[in-house]
């Protein structure tokens, strides 16, 4: 007898299900830390010695996730404290 119901969903692992969490600390590690140094996600940049402007973002589909600067050219700069000041 064929079921009218919808096929189940793909159920998540154990190991699935620990490694989403481990990657949502790992998000949570870069705000708090991007809050330490009184930076929020989405605040306007300025590289220290060209003048690019951007704005900081936490890049959350890479493994580990990373703070980033996107750059009004769209192009994805690795943050660094040193090299940029808020705008």
């Amino acid at each position: 007898m064929k079921s009218d119901l919808p096929p189940a969903a793909a159920a998540l692992s154990l190991q699935n299900k620990l490694d989403r969490i481990a990657h949502d600390r790992a998000v949570l590690t870069l705000l708090r830390q991007l809050a330490r140094e009184g930076l929020r996600e989405g605040d306007s940049l300025r590289h220290v010695d060209d003048g690019t402007q951007g704005r900081l973002s936490i890049e959350r589909q890479e493994s580990p996730p990373r703070i980033v600067v996107t750059t009004e050219h769209g192009e994805r700069l690795a943050f660094d404290r040193a090299c940029w000041r808020r705008d």
